[in-house]
């Protein structure tokens, strides 16, 4: 949800700050007053187009800024791909800063990020219907989408079971391309020879994965052999067989203390202890005299050492840093090997398999487009329906079906179209030329599926466009209804769709200083009733303008109240 927008600098706006309320928020004023300007401002904060007379007159540089509350799982995702870090439970700041050269700086949290990222991403978050703006129901690749949206549970069953025999199919197709793996009988046969001398090479040299770590450490004592033996001999000298030896000197000390421990428990440990030293010291010069004579000088032993160790650091350097990254080289190209070898008779077996998961696939994808096919005349039925509550009685809508390649959705590639005046053909949506018919289109649309849309808000400029009356009443009734499950924020001339407001906001410019100025007012009841009574009758407002208006704004939320009960209900 879009919290706040502040905006700074921009065309008659010297500085404003807009908190909205998260549902309907309506936005009224004379022609003229800036009502726009804010909704340029807000386009600029989803990755609009700049234009340079948007920035006030005399001023070198503007400031647009979004304060926004989500916890919208692919509008984080987006940005966090794009490189912006993003805590779910603080808000995120929008901000683009405009130049007089007509270039603008943009940052989401304080980070610099490309236009046409940041549009990417607030498109997962914000719709924004009006001239010239284009939202997600205008990019046909979303089409598909809307329609599985609209169904909701129908289709689950029929599109996670094709989704099963999908991605089977895909992995049997995988197991062919890297069985082939696109290479002509040439080609295969030098891989073949290439893999046996490997393969020959690898098991020739019998590897053990503790091996080469053991070689280092011989070869580490054949190296030092000399140094190592006097040091020994040496130390086993002064354990064992000088007058002074270490084991002498213990049991000197054992027999001394043997007579004691009967007078103090303390003696008698100490005594223990003694004795248990000298049979230690005579244990580890039993060690070293054994590992004195387990030194071999002999030059061919170290050679062999030395080799063995070549032996391997060439395989590693061809196959792996470890051992046990070549034994795992050496199981793929076994492996692979064997496929080769046997690549025919594999290739067979898979096509095999091929064909009969296609055959499935074929079986489950029709079920799906078929089932699909049903839920766009139920689209078609219900979106004409509201379209004629919206005085577009005359429009027509047909979703169209091609088929393509299977994919992780169906075979189905769709594509709404729409006319709007009698007589014309259909076109694709994203040909129709925007305002306010495509607005209530949109409208319409939205009304429909605005409880599975993952849309959080939406906007809406010239709504109103060509309506009057009851068609106006239905308007309101239609954006009160969305903005249960959305926030709404529209720009209108109409009192019947101002009077559903749940935040009325009034825009009106003054002059100061010989500088035009425009200005925001957050209105209560009496200031909407006075608002809504302006918009019935224009400058004069009479008693019996003011009681119509508060007629129509209890009646409003009258019927606010009827449709949000029947929903707890």
């Amino acid at each position: 949800m879009i919290y706040e927008l502040y905006i700074k600098n921009c065309a008659l706006i010297e500085e404003m700050r807009v908190e909205f309320g998260k549902q309907l928020n309506i936005l009224t004023g004379e022609t003229g007053s800036g009502k726009s300007i804010i909704l340029g401002a807000l386009n600029l904060c989803l990755g609009g187009k700049y234009d340079r007379t948007f920035l006030r007159k005399g001023h070198k540089d503007g400031l647009v800024e979004a304060l926004i509350y989500t916890k919208n799982e692919r509008f984080i995702g987006s940005l966090r791909e794009f490189g912006v870090e993003i805590d779910i439970e603080e808000p995120i700041i929008v901000s683009r800063r405009l130049f007089d050269d007509g270039k603008t700086t943009t940052r989401v949290n304080g980070k610099n990020i490309r236009v046409s990222d940041l549009k990417k991403s607030m498109g997962y978050l914000v719709d924004m219907h009006g001239q010239h703006q284009n939202q997600a129901l205008y990019d046909r690749d979303n089409h598909l989408e809307f329609l599985d949206l609209y169904a909701k549970d129908s289709i689950q069953r029929e599109l996670s079971n094709y989704k099963k025999i999908f991605e089977e199919y895909r992995d049997i197709k995988r197991e062919i391309l890297r069985l082939n793996d696109n290479k002509s009988d040439r080609e295969v046969q030098r891989e073949k020879d290439l893999l046996e001398f490997q393969i020959k090479e690898i098991s020739s040299a019998k590897l053990d994965e503790k091996e080469y770590e053991d070689l280092k450490s011989r070869r580490d004592v054949f190296l030092n052999s000399e140094k190592i033996y006097n040091a020994l001999a040496q130390s086993y000298e002064l354990m064992h067989e000088s007058e002074y030896s270490a084991d002498t000197i213990a049991g000197k000390v054992e027999v001394l203390m043997s007579p004691l421990g009967k007078y103090d428990s303390r003696l008698e440990e100490m005594r223990c202890q003694s004795e248990k030293i000298a049979i230690e010291i005579q244990d580890l010069a039993q060690d070293m005299r054994s590992y004195m004579s387990s030194i071999d000088f002999d030059p061919n032993v170290l050679n062999e050492i030395e080799n063995r160790i070549d032996t391997i650091n060439n395989l590693r350097r061809k196959y792996g840093d470890t051992i046990g990254e070549i034994l795992e080289y050496y199981d793929r190209i076994v492996k692979r090997l064997d496929d080769i070898e046997n690549r025919e008779e594999k290739n067979k077996i898979l096509q095999d398999k091929l064909s009969k998961k296609l055959v499935e696939l074929e079986g489950v994808a029709k079920i799906l487009s078929d089932k699909r096919m049903k839920v766009a005349e139920k689209l078609e039925e219900s979106l004409l329906s509201e379209l004629v509550s919206l005085n577009m009685k005359n429009t027509r809508f047909k979703v169209i079906f091609k088929k393509i390649d299977y994919n992780d959705n169906g075979y189905d590639d769709i594509e709404f179209y729409v006319s709007f005046n009698l007589g014309e053909d259909l076109n694709p949506l994203n040909k129709v030329a925007s305002g306010g018919e495509m607005s209530r289109f949109m409208l319409a649309f939205k009304n429909i599926i605005s409880d599975v849309d993952k849309i959080e808000s939406m906007i809406f400029d010239e709504i109103d466009t060509g309506i009057s009356g009851r068609a106006a009443q239905v308007v309101g009734e239609k954006l009160a209804k969305i903005s249960e499950n959305k926030q709404v924020v529209c720009i209108t001339h109409l009192p019947q769709i101002a009077a559903f407001a749940d935040d009325h906001y009034y825009i009106e410019k003054h002059i100061e200083n010989k500088r035009t100025f425009t200005g925001l007012c957050h209105l209560e009841e009496d200031g909407q009733i006075d608002e809504i009574a302006r918009l019935i009758s224009g400058k004069i407002i009479s008693d019996k303008t003011l009681e119509h208006a508060r007629e129509m704004l209890y009646g409003a939320r009258e019927s606010k109240m009827n449709f949000r009960r029947g929903k707890c209900e």
